[in-house]
């Protein structure tokens, strides 16, 4: 990993901790341990900084995704994987940040936004799909509509005022939105699965 991937990737961590406009340029160069001048080398601007930041985390998204999906034995693990990813990187976000993100810098947002659609478009509503296919969810399960809900879902834990920040664990949040939702619409092998994931991630 280059000097600058690690200073954007640490830079976002911090983003998302302390919320944007909450972290001043002299506390975000303390805390990267950097002068000035080596921050203005790698962005311009605070603007230009978040933008670098989001594409960046995106990036590093990406790569997560295209290896849960690469070394999951079968689609509904995978689904499960990517689902639980999700509920982690929205329950890592501090109500500041995604306020930040809304308010000052829409085209961000924007960016992640879309990642969160495309990867539900482009793997989920496949991966959903074939656990159809191969007998792990109800033959008349609808993938797109699923999906969608899904989405919705994940934009409703972003609410501060329904889901305060750390009032619910991410574990919590990952059976009750996404869990007992699949284990409804599987069969009994998709069940057997479901329960297995579910044990050995609860326990971690």
């Amino acid at each position: 990993m280059s000097f600058r991937d690690t200073v954007l990737n640490e830079a976002e961590l911090i983003f998302e901790k302390r919320g944007i406009e909450n972290t001043s340029t002299e506390t975000l160069l303390t805390a990267l341990g950097i002068s000035r001048g080596t921050l203005h080398e790698i962005a311009h601007t605070k603007k230009h900084l978040v933008q670098l930041c989001i594409i960046q985390s995106i990036k590093n998204r990406q790569e997560i995704v295209d290896k849960i999906v690469a070394k999951a034995d079968h689609p509904m693990e995978a689904v499960l994987h990517l689902l639980k990813l999700s509920i982690e990187e929205v329950h890592s976000f501090s109500s500041e940040f995604v306020q930040d993100l809304r308010d000052y810098y829409p085209r961000s947002w924007a960016r992640l936004e879309l990642f969160m659609r495309t990867i539900s478009q482009k793997y989920l509503q496949p991966l959903l799909a074939k656990s159809i296919e191969l007998g792990y969810l109800q033959q008349d399960l609808p993938p797109e509509l699923v999906v969608r809900l899904f989405l919705n879902q994940l934009q409703g834990l972003l609410n501060p005022q329904l889901f305060p920040a750390y009032a619910f664990d991410y574990q919590q949040l990952f059976k009750i939105v996404f869990v007992y939702h699949l284990r409804g619409c599987a069969t009994p092998l998709g069940q057997s699965h479901i329960e297995k994931f579910t044990h050995k991630a609860m326990a971690v």
